[in-house]
């Protein structure tokens, strides 16, 4: 394998995308809800109140809706917008387009750190709590 490499010019890693650096903070102690840092706890709030009725709570989909850890699997941020934007299969999509919901349109930075940290498993499902503003914070 390792001279099938060098023939070839393979480099180690060349096949898998670069890792992001995740877009929360997440504190998870057993038998308590986890907490997050702002963003994510307002994008956990927003999908609450507006996604979850089809998503369900824990992003795993309804008879209605996809499963958001299977659908956003592989999908960057800018196709995630996109979809938000124009509904995922444009305007027939079932999911509206939600670029002009005022409800939804600010806040895709911070649904994005929810639903990451939900699909990648380092949010388990359940209610979260706001890590408060000092913690968390590395100390001078």
């Amino acid at each position: 394998m390792l001279v099938l490499c060098a023939a070839l010019g393979c480099q180690a890693g060349a096949a898998q995308p670069p890792l992001e650096a995740a877009p929360y903070e997440i504190e998870c102690e057993p038998e308590q809800a986890c907490r997050v840092d702002l963003a994510t706890y307002i994008g956990w709030r927003v999908f609450q109140a507006q996604c979850a009725t089809c998503h369900a709570a824990d992003v795993r989909g309804s008879s209605f809706a996809p499963d958001l850890a299977l659908r956003m699997d592989g999908m960057t941020q800018r196709a995630f917008f996109a979809a938000l934007d124009n509904g995922y299969f444009g305007p027939r999509s079932t999911m509206p387009p939600r670029g002009r919901d005022p409800n939804v349109a600010p806040y895709y930075d911070e649904l994005w750190s929810f639903l990451r940290a939900r699909i990648t498993g380092d949010l388990p499902p359940g209610p979260v709590e706001r890590l408060s503003d000092d913690e968390g914070v590395a100390a001078d």
